[in-house]
């Protein structure tokens, strides 16, 4: 029912992610008027674990809205940002807004090494796994891989970010022997995900939000924002190649001014379909002009661009001048427009703006 539903959509993310054009960026925009189905949970511990009201919730979402131009209903598989270092060792703390990973490193000492190993039977992929299995045996909405996190960023959880900055200097090499093992362990994590999220022939999805009829994942780096290019090609670079060889297709998200001296590396490897730009709080909105040059360079090496929450139904009048300005083929757009009539009259806009 849903690839049936959505096939022509889907047809339009495949355009996507071959850089192929469409007339107009991709927008994921919808509407809803009625919420009476949402569920808060009354708990912590029933936000992030409790499958009934997870997949209740995402089956009122699909059901009650109206989805416009490339808009389609997902489930968004979170059990925090990071969560693989949980399932190979480390530790976890639920928190209203998050999970913590790293608040008790469990690589104190690199002579004498905890077992760092993929545990399937481990709490938070054992809870992973049940809600994913109940979600698409509902089948009305894409069920997304879980944040397994970036590599480096796992490495950071286990070891302690203050503590791993000054192993950057002290013990290089055991940084990068390490660094490598928990990447074997998260491209197994990614396979077992894709096994499963495939399993029923619905599409493929992240945390982002969109769809691929491959497999593919938002890649990411965000300690890299607290060391040099020189450091990031030494420890981080390659891991990000190889998973882009790993899989059908990835994204890379930028999160943050303090990310922007990589670009450069991360535009020139070659499987790496796009990136994601986050402009951080207190920054410039994502269609501020201070960006465009950034976007530019960014299709100038024929990558994709998406702008998660760019689309504000308030100042529609950036979106004009973005599309106006940049190349629509591979220009992914999200956000907020409003009612139904709404999100029609910009999906029409849109179009006009890009003739």
């Amino acid at each position: 029912m849903y690839l049936k539903k959505f096939a022509a959509v889907l047809d339009r993310y495949e355009a996507f992610w071959e850089h192929r054009s469409i007339g107009r960026p991709l927008l994921n925009i919808s509407a809803c008027s009625d919420y009476s189905w949402h569920r808060n949970p009354e708990s912590v511990e029933q936000k992030w674990l409790d499958e009934e009201l997870i997949v209740n919730n995402a089956r009122g979402a699909a059901l009650h809205s109206t989805y416009f131009a490339e808009g389609i209903p997902t489930m968004f598989s979170n059990l925090g940002p990071g969560m693989l270092a949980a399932c190979i060792g480390g530790t976890f703390k639920l928190a209203p807004d998050t999970v913590w990973f790293d608040q008790a490193p469990v690589v104190r000492d690199w002579n004498d090494m905890p077992k760092i190993e993929f545990n399937e039977q481990s709490e938070l992929w054992q809870h992973l796994i049940r809600i994913q299995k109940r979600a698409l045996q509902d089948g009305n909405f894409a069920v997304s891989l879980t944040d397994l996190g970036g590599i480096m960023d796992v490495v950071a959880s286990l070891r302690g970010t203050e503590d791993l900055l000054y192993d950057l200097y002290d013990n290089p090499e055991e940084v990068r022997a390490f660094t490598m093992h928990v990447r074997d362990l998260w491209l197994d994590a990614f396979d077992r995900q894709v096994q499963l999220c495939g399993s029923t022939g619905l599409p493929y999805t992240s945390w982002m939000g969109f769809a691929s009829r491959l497999p593919w994942f938002p890649l990411q780096c965000d300690f890299c924002a607290l060391i040099s290019p020189k450091q990031f090609e030494q420890f981080v670079l390659e891991d990000i190649v190889v998973q882009t060889e790993h899989m059908p297709r990835s994204i890379y998200h930028l999160d943050g001014p303090g990310e922007i001296p990589h670009l450069d590396m991360l535009l020139d490897i070659p499987r790496l379909n796009g990136i994601q730009w986050v402009a951080g709080a207190g920054k410039a909105a994502l269609t501020d002009p201070c960006w465009f040059d950034m976007y530019k360079k960014m299709q100038d090496k024929k990558k994709n661009i998406v702008l998660l929450g760019a689309i504000d139904g308030n100042h529609l009048d950036a979106i004009e001048r973005l599309v106006k300005t940049l190349d629509p083929t591979g220009l992914y757009l999200s956000g907020w427009v409003g009612g139904e009539d709404d999100c029609k009259r910009f999906v029409e806009n849109v179009t006009r703006w890009c003739e």
